[in-house]
């Protein structure tokens, strides 16, 4: 029977244009949390979603999740705006059998990925949660 044990959240920014953060080809922090991590088969399903403002055309940013720095998910988004044009990006991800070791730490971040006439910045809304349950 799956159970959940914990849930884990952490909303810095809740609406668009509640925050500017410019990004750069080195990650920015976004959002963290620890959450609980049940013993035997477990899973931790994390959610995160980010407003991105274009400042060149077409900006491409990658998102990262880490559990105690070790990455365990990334996506490359590639935006089709234009310069001043808002996106919000939604992803998802599964972390499966986490060592059960009290608490984890999981991280958000996002960067520019390398390249010419590639610039945004983080806008709003972020968001970033997870649920951890036994299987």
């Amino acid at each position: 029977m799956t159970a959940i044990f914990s849930i884990g959240t952490s909303t810095p920014a809740t609406g668009s244009n509640s925050i500017n953060r410019t990004l750069s080809t080195t990650p920015i922090l976004l959002a963290e949390f620890g959450i609980g991590i049940p013993n035997g088969s477990n899973r931790v399903i994390l959610n995160a979603t980010i407003g991105i403002s274009a400042l060149l055309l077409n900006p491409t940013i990658i998102i990262t999740v880490a559990r105690d720095q070790q990455v365990i998910f990334t996506s490359r988004e590639e935006l089709q705006i234009s310069v001043g044009e808002n996106r919000t990006v939604s992803v998802q991800a599964i972390d499966v059998n986490v060592p059960a070791t009290g608490n984890q730490r999981y991280v958000l971040t996002a960067q520019l990925a390398p390249g010419l006439l590639n610039g945004s910045s983080v806008t709003g809304p972020v968001t970033f949660s997870a649920v951890s349950y036994s299987v």
